[in-house]
């Protein structure tokens, strides 16, 4: 469980799941659907101003767990249930994915220009550039790669909108060319990879690259220089995909001397 401090965002998702869940207090259920209007209702009965409720949404879609009040309840994650509608969805698996604390470090020289070392802010795009410079997709996938999108905002059949941070092509030493879409996290413990986004990364390779082999793959960084590589399974079920490979690198610099 985590130790953040509680948001407003949490009281008003925990008030509208306690407010569904009375719906179902004989039942076993695995999917509570809920409206936009419910959740700014469940929001106005606690006193809470939301001036954006859609962000409740996303925050707990792609950026960060549930409350824990929710999580003692079960594996609860949100999932898009047509226009203006979601349900909270009880999965099989825990939601987040979680990085072994004790792993071999791949030690590698820093590309990474020093002066956009110096002015790049440690976020995700810090991380992107960092892993572009680099060539750190080339040498995680064993492929030669080539940066092809950044910021993809995009839909896919039946999760609604997402984004996908970066996009690369890739060919191999046979000619067979793939498709790695990446999703980057910040080193900050509450940005969680979840596997609801590596299998939407699956989904969105099949339904806009169907050509290309689907090779999805996920940063999350421990430091600045310090850099998990994931690459999970090319499957849309998001309780079934699992991790094909993992790696740590770790950026380094070297002094010559003469």
């Amino acid at each position: 469980m985590s130790t953040r401090p509680t948001t407003d965002y949490d009281k008003v998702i925990e008030a509208l799941f306690n407010q569904k869940m009375e719906e179902y207090t004989d039942q076993e259920v695995s999917e509570i659907p809920f409206s936009k209007d419910e959740l700014t209702d469940a929001a106005n009965k606690i006193g809470i101003i939301i001036r954006n409720p859609p962000d409740i949404i996303y925050t707990y879609r792609t950026r960060q767990a549930l409350p824990d009040s929710i999580l003692a309840k079960g594996n609860w994650i949100l999932r898009p249930r047509g226009k203006g509608r979601f349900a909270f969805y009880k999965t099989k698996r825990t939601p987040f994915i979680e990085f072994p604390r004790e792993f071999a470090e791949i030690e590698i020289l820093n590309a990474l220009p020093e002066i956009v070392e110096k002015y790049t802010e440690y976020d995700e795009q810090g991380l992107l550039s960092a892993i572009r410079y680099n060539r750190l997709v080339d040498i995680f996938s064993g492929i030669t790669c080539f940066h092809l999108q950044s910021h993809i905002r995009t839909t896919i059949e039946e999760e609604g909108q997402i984004e996908i941070d970066d996009l690369y092509v890739g060919i191999d030493n046979e000619g067979t060319e793939y498709i790695l879409p990446l999703e980057a996290k910040s080193p900050e413990e509450r940005d969680k990879l979840g596997w609801v986004q590596v299998a939407n990364l699956v989904k969105y390779s099949k339904q806009n690259f169907p050509k290309l082999k689907c090779r999805p793959i996920c940063a999350k960084p421990i430091d600045r220089n310090t850099i998990f590589m994931v690459e999970f399974e090319d499957k849309s079920d998001f309780e079934e995909i699992r991790i094909k490979n993992i790696k740590l690198y770790k950026f380094k610099r070297e002094n010559l001397t003469t």
